[in-house]
């Protein structure tokens, strides 16, 4: 039996996967190893699982060269996500692009709290980014008219591509503007969002990874709530009587956004803790 080559040796999966994530945990990356498993698995056009089982066999000089440029740039700080090309969101897979916010597990706390209210006729999706939340509850409730509406013409282009990918394009209208600019004159039974609503100098100052994300969808001004005054401020105007809004929020943000929320002459109002036991989640009632 010929024995293998130490070059043969150090081109294993398993080899190149130890490397990498020790090249990770250098540079400080969270969950080296999970990130470097990914980034493989996509080099070499597999599922985690199938990796795993392959670990013993050699990489191809192509897949370890897509491999290595991948890795370079997750070492940089490039989000997993946008190496990938997508990310899964409420057991839905969603093309994700540096146009668009990242969905975060968070978010599904708005899917969950609107699955719950019952009664949604209509709904609209302010700041819908990838779309995440529109197309979710259009997959969820079937006999709901969505609309989803984003400042950013590039963001509204990823939308509409994930709603063809989760076949449900036929039944979410969207739109390209500020706020409610493209739905004048409409009512909606649900208003949700996840507007910006972090800080500019927690941007700047923040994780790396946050400099790859678009700055329009995190800035929320000096106090995080500048879009948040605008959106609850309008919102009733855009609902029907006993309509819901449904806001993400920053963990810090309950005081101020419920008193904008009372202010705005809502008669209902609570602030829903994330799984973190964080408050995350605007609910409230006109």
């Amino acid at each position: 039996m010929q024995t293998p080559s130490t070059n043969e040796a150090a081109t294993t999966l398993s080899t190149v996967l130890d490397t990498a994530t020790q090249r990770l945990a250098e540079v400080g990356v969270d969950n080296p190893r999970f990130d470097a498993e990914l980034l493989l698995a996509e080099s070499c056009s597999l599922d985690r699982s199938a990796m795993h089982v392959r670990l013993t066999s050699p990489i191809t000089p192509a897949d370890h060269r897509r491999f290595e440029a991948l890795l370079e740039k997750r070492a940089q700080g490039v989000p997993l996500q946008y190496l990938r090309g997508h990310q899964e969101f409420w057991s839905l897979d969603f093309e994700i692009t540096p146009d668009v916010l990242i969905p975060r597990p968070e978010t599904e706390l708005l899917i969950e709290q609107a699955l719950e209210l019952g009664g949604i006729e209509s709904l609209c999706d302010i700041g819908t980014g990838s779309g995440c939340i529109a197309i979710t509850l259009a997959d969820a409730l079937p006999g709901v008219a969505v609309t989803a509406s984003d400042i950013s013409p590039a963001a509204v282009a990823v939308a509409r591509r994930n709603a063809e990918r989760v076949s449900v394009s036929d039944r979410i209208r969207f739109a390209c503007g500020n706020l409610f600019d493209e739905v004048v004159g409409q009512r909606f039974t649900l208003i949700a969002s996840n507007p910006p609503y972090v800080e500019s100098t927690a941007i700047d100052g923040g994780q790396r990874e946050l400099s790859y994300e678009p700055r329009l969808a995190l800035d929320g001004g000096a106090d995080g709530l500048d879009v948040i005054r605008r959106l609850v401020a309008a919102t009733p105007s855009y609902l029907v009587a006993g309509g819901w809004l449904l806001m993400e929020i920053g963990c810090d943000q309950e005081p101020a956004v419920l008193a904008l929320a009372h202010d705005a002459g809502c008669r209902d109002a609570t602030v829903v803790k994330d799984y973190a036991g964080l408050p995350r989640l605007l609910r409230a009632r006109w």
